[in-house]
């Protein structure tokens, strides 16, 4: 299942390399050791570019670990775990803005802009490949995905960003902010693009790669963030039929488990029919994580951090009181997300038989919901079903977009133009799958359709890195506190440009 990440991280230094000296004398090639001229002549090679872009989107820079630090803490989904979790993210979790020197702000701000400038190598080069017209053209439209991507995250985060359409080439070449108006503007074409140049599918062999459907969702999330419901509407509504939700919620959070000796512990159900994009992780049973942060090299661990950071060993955080009272009684979707005091782990285990949680299990602090307190942590994404090791990085794929996530966007769209009834027949769909099998709503008003639909993202996407976006969005909309409560009163909207940056480019001083 994910051999195609495997292989693909063979290759991503091959892609992004600096200018090499070579013997002037003699004016000799080293064929191992291209560089940015002599290389990218070919669509395989071009691919190989992309490929780089990739080992960044899943590096610990970004989605491995101090991607879903930076959405999460924000969000008001979380609270601290105890006095474990680390400075730089307890300042995230509990002050109205960071300072400019935040460590996570910094590294999702560098991820973003090197994943940046490597698609900008990529569609610089290819105009001049002309071996595989084909790949070639299905590469643009992953290179303009995955750069639509970043600054997606740069605009919603920091709003005027500095843009860069094509590669850097000197120490000089630096720009100014440019208003977000703009940036989402190139965000919008770049994605139009990617989803007339991309395929629906890979295959099997090429799982993890963006897709028009990628694009496409990507698309109306960028359009609705920028208040442009109707365009929104249309894009999504491209999607249904294409994708339908599974039956059981959980297989949209676990995938490849393996034991602490490397064997499988647990094969899962990622590339399912609601995945629309997944970033590739590897568990290799080994305890290994890329703590160089650059996701690159043949011998680099492929795992994810999260299992250890939100996990019961760890305990940096727990789920909010606000989170936690989202949920309607009897909500299925309440027990797969958080564990507690009491619940049963390894239920999936072969090998071990299911044990309940304790509290010295738990290494967190206690939380309360409805008046009950216990130790309660994420089970979403989390690897206790198949082992209770107190050091095992993951290798679940991330999800970043999901059917789930497309209905619910269309949901707000009927709210915002004021077809409510629409609204419930998309939240319905959503509510009504055979693992959640909670109540249809009725809807008569735009007010009770946005309250609907806001909660509904609360408890369906919970801990999936998105609730910070939106509430950004509700925010700017005035819906706390008329429609729901400000689950984080008084936080700044944008982040600061990070110091590093304001000190070396002098357009932003």
């Amino acid at each position: 299942m994910k051999s195609s990440a495997t292989k693909m991280s063979l290759f991503l230094l091959l892609a992004v390399v600096g200018v090499i000296a070579c013997n002037k004398k003699l004016d000799v090639l080293d064929e191992n050791r291209p560089t940015s001229e002599s290389y990218f002549k070919t669509a395989s090679e071009l691919q190989n570019g992309v490929n780089s872009v990739y080992s960044i989107l899943r590096s610990g820079n970004m989605i491995a670990r101090e991607w879903y630090t930076l959405h999460d803490m924000r969000g008001g989904e979380y609270n601290f775990g105890g006095p474990q979790l680390e400075a730089p993210r307890a300042e995230l979790l509990t002050q109205p803005n960071a300072a400019a020197t935040n460590s996570v702000m910094s590294s999702i701000w560098t991820g973003c802009y090197h994943m940046i400038n490597r698609a900008n190598l990529v569609l610089a080069k290819a105009p001049d490949v002309t071996d595989d017209v084909n790949l070639r053209d299905r590469v643009v439209g992953e290179a303009k995905f995955l750069r639509a991507w970043a600054y997606y995250e740069l605009v919603s985060q920091w709003g005027d960003v500095p843009v860069y359409t094509a590669p850097i080439t000197a120490p000089t070449d630096y720009n100014g902010k440019t208003p977000a108006a703009e940036v989402y503007n190139l965000i919008v074409t770049d994605l139009t693009e990617a989803a007339q140049a991309l395929p629906a599918n890979y295959g099997s062999s090429d799982n993890g790669r963006a897709t028009s459907g990628a694009a496409t969702a990507m698309l109306g999330r960028v359009l609705i963030q920028k208040g442009d419901y109707g365009a929104a509407k249309t894009a999504l509504l491209g999607l249904v039929g294409k994708y339908s939700l599974v039956d059981n919620y959980n297989w949209n959070f676990d995938g490849d488990v393996a034991n602490d000796n490397g064997s499988a512990a647990f094969s899962g159900h990622e590339f399912n029919a609601e995945s629309i994009f997944e970033v590739v992780f590897v568990d290799r049973g080994d305890g290994s994580f890329n703590w160089g942060y650059n996701g690159e090299g043949s011998n680099s661990a492929l795992a994810n951090a999260r299992t250890q950071d939100w996990g019961k060993t760890w305990g940096n955080v727990i789920p909010s009181t606000r989170l936690l009272n989202e949920y309607e009684p009897n909500d299925p979707r309440y027990k797969f997300t958080i564990w507690e005091e009491g619940d049963l782990i390894l239920t999936g285990s072969t090998s071990q038989s299911p044990v309940a949680l304790t509290a010295a299990d738990i290494n967190t602090n206690t939380s309360i919901k409805n008046g009950v307190e216990k130790k309660r942590f994420f089970r979403k994404y989390n690897i206790y079903e198949w082992v209770n090791s107190g050091n095992h990085y993951g290798g679940l794929n991330q999800r970043l977009l999901r059917y789930a996530d497309v209905l619910l966007m269309l949901a707000e769209c009927e709210a915002e133009v004021g077809t409510p009834a629409q609204a419930a027949i998309y939240i319905n769909q959503v509510r009504a799958r055979p693992s959640v099998n909670m109540p249809p709503v009725v809807l008569g008003s735009k007010d009770e359709a946005l309250k609907a639909v806001m909660h509904e993202r609360w408890v369906e996407l919970a801990a999936e890195e998105v609730i910070n976006v939106d509430v950004l969005r509700w925010k700017k909309k005035g819906y706390f506190p008329s429609i729901m409560p400000d689950p984080r009163p008084g936080q700044v909207d944008m982040l600061p440009i990070p110091a590093a940056e304001i000190s070396a480019n002098p357009k932003l001083q």
